[in-house]
């Protein structure tokens, strides 16, 4: 397979730029990324707390904050700062939503209901029935929407994956994905994945993977190779290649496992040290108030016998 594994040094470059980064944020402050977008091309933000006092963080998504044909860290950030101001473009987009991973609180699912216009020349009875099949699909799409949350909200607690939150850009420009630590420093991976590069949405919505790319290119590769230029016999070539394609699946799943496995251990541990320490306070209120009520009784009881009108004498 020349074609495969010429494939796999061209696409091991790529996996470099694949790797979530790591920040320490302090408390009350933030990290932002900042990537170009086009309009309506779609962006995932991926992030996963991974330590903290508590494992509590807000997501903030804005843009966009510059022009798209802004170049300069200067400009850009000349930019940020009118955005910040208020003076913003028609259409920007604002999001913002808390993150718990400690208590699996992915944040509400957010519904924009479109106004229900009216259509010139239509009667009452066909006005009627066109706002009630129009209602009828607003409440699919929410129904569909908080499925999504909760199938999230599953993944995160059962398979210890990301928070996603997928956006379409609707102009084009630079766009701010930031997460603040509101109540406590953490250290969260953050990850940002744009549909141009990556080449498409996944099944769920988001943009695909590193990993997924690196997948689909390989078949490609796989496919266009043929048993003439390995210089093999067809029916070995098709075997091959079958069983090449179940090798490589099977070692994504293990790399998809391992990754889930690293970050359910790291929730796991924070959390239990969290619970640790809870269990150790309690413990020490508990045994300072024990002690409080013990001296409290040698005292009343020293009082009673020295003949002290206490305890009703």
């Amino acid at each position: 397979m020349v074609l495969f594994i010429a494939s796999r040094f061209a696409l091991l470059l790529a996996i470099c730029h694949a790797l979530p980064l790591q920040f320490l944020i302090n408390q009350r402050s933030s990290e932002c990324l900042y990537e170009k977008l086009e309009e309506s091309e779609a962006a995932t933000f991926s992030l996963f707390v991974l330590s903290g006092k508590s494992l509590r963080a807000t997501v903030e998504i804005s843009g966009p904050v510059a022009d798209a044909a802004v170049v300069s860290g200067m400009a850009l950030q000349d930019g940020i700062d009118a955005f910040d101001q208020g003076r913003r473009p028609k259409g920007s987009l604002d999001v913002s939503g808390e993150v718990d991973f400690e208590h699996l609180n992915l944040g509400e699912p957010e519904f924009e209901d479109p106004v229900l216009e009216s259509v010139p020349g239509e009667t009452a009875e066909e006005r009627k029935t066109r706002r009630a099949e129009e209602r009828r699909k607003i409440l699919e799409a929410r129904h569909q929407k908080e499925m999504h949350a909760r199938k999230q909200k599953k993944k995160v607690q059962t398979e210890a994956e990301p928070y996603l939150r997928t956006i379409q850009a609707p102009l084009a420009g630079w766009y701010r994905f930031c997460v603040k630590a509101s109540f406590n420093q953490i250290t969260a991976e953050i990850d940002l994945r744009k549909e141009s590069e990556l080449g498409g949405l996944d099944e769920d919505g988001h943009v695909m993977t590193n990993q997924q790319r690196i997948m689909e290119e390989e078949e490609k590769a796989m496919d266009q190779d043929t048993a003439a230029i390995e210089g093999i016999k067809d029916k070995d070539f098709q075997a091959t290649r079958t069983q090449l394609k179940e090798l490589r699946k099977l070692l994504n799943d293990i790399q998809t496992k391992q990754s889930q496995e690293r970050l359910r251990l790291a929730v796991h541990a924070a959390t239990n040290e969290h619970s640790h320490s809870r269990m150790a306070l309690n413990s020490l209120m508990e045994t300072i108030l024990f002690m409080l009520v013990t001296g409290y009784q040698v005292y009343t009881i020293r009082r009673w016998f020295k003949g002290a009108p206490v305890l009703g004498r």
